[in-house]
């Protein structure tokens, strides 16, 4: 049995979430493959940590300071580090990162660089290996995903090893990093589970599944159990903003359940 779980933005925000993350995997040891999302908003005003890569990516371009912002992530990141007492070396990461910013840096490295810092953090956390997106998700020239190159490689990286992956973001044919869309860590988590035959696809968010209504509106709107792949990419064209449309294609082509959970409530069914 194997299961590749992938956590969002909001079950990356702090090192209380990642507290649940290590018992969510912890409990199952057939949760053996992890992709994490860069960290979210811990409050309502909070800031994305890819927003405020997007924000500094704006600032190089003006030529305009970026350095409060650029601290602001490494003080996020180095704070979650702190508490949960690890000992990845964020310090000399910045430095790196700066120096690339300083020298010349394409928008969708930089943007990437959030799911990445979550990954080596994750990685130490859980005693998992750290696997690179530019490892084995490769895209051809057109922006598309070159499936049978991506899945072999992850197939030989993985092995029967226990793994986390940064989401959102591969390599081009020429060296280059490129990030999906918005919301891309879920496909990276979809493209995973196909590459593994992964049992289950499990999707860890920060609601119990999919809502018959928006809880915004509605109080207390009942979860929909079960849809079909069709139905559920139907539902999130429609808007339903749990999963990216696009999570469909990979799992439904290996025929993969794919569970959408809820890392604040994980003994919901979702």
């Amino acid at each position: 049995m194997l299961k590749v779980l992938k956590f969002g933005g909001t079950s990356m925000a702090d090192a209380a979430q990642y507290r649940k993350i290590r018992d969510i995997v912890r409990s199952d040891p057939s949760r053996r493959v992890v992709v994490v999302s860069a960290a979210g908003k811990r409050f309502a005003d909070d800031n994305k940590i890819t927003d405020l890569l997007f924000l500094c990516y704006a600032h190089l371009q003006y030529g305009v300071s970026y350095d409060s912002i650029l601290d602001m992530i490494r003080e996020r990141y180095i704070a979650i580090r702190d508490e949960l007492g690890l000992k990845t070396d964020l310090e000399g990461e910045f430095d790196a990162l700066r120096k690339r910013m300083e020298s010349g840096i394409s928008r969708e490295e930089l943007v990437s660089r959030g799911e990445y810092f979550s990954a080596l953090l994750m990685a130490e956390y859980l005693g998992f290996r750290f696997i690179d997106a530019t490892q084995w998700l490769y895209f051809h020239y057109d922006g598309a995903v070159d499936q049978e190159k991506s899945y072999a490689a992850l197939q030989k990286l993985v092995g029967s090893s226990c793994a986390v992956i940064p989401g959102f973001y591969g390599l081009m044919p020429d060296g280059k990093i490129r990030t999906l869309t918005r919301g891309g860590s879920d496909i990276t988590g979809a493209l995973a589970a196909a590459a593994l035959d992964a049992d289950v696809y499990e999707n860890w968010t920060d609601v119990s599944g999919i809502l018959m209504a928006d809880p915004r509106i509605v109080e207390n709107p009942k979860t929909i159990e079960r849809a079909t792949y069709s139905e559920l990419r139907q539902l999130s064209y429609s808007g339903a903003q749990v999963l990216h449309e696009m999570t469909v294609f990979p799992v439904r082509e290996k025929n993969i359940p794919l569970n959408i959970r809820n890392t604040n409530e994980p003994d919901h069914p979702g």
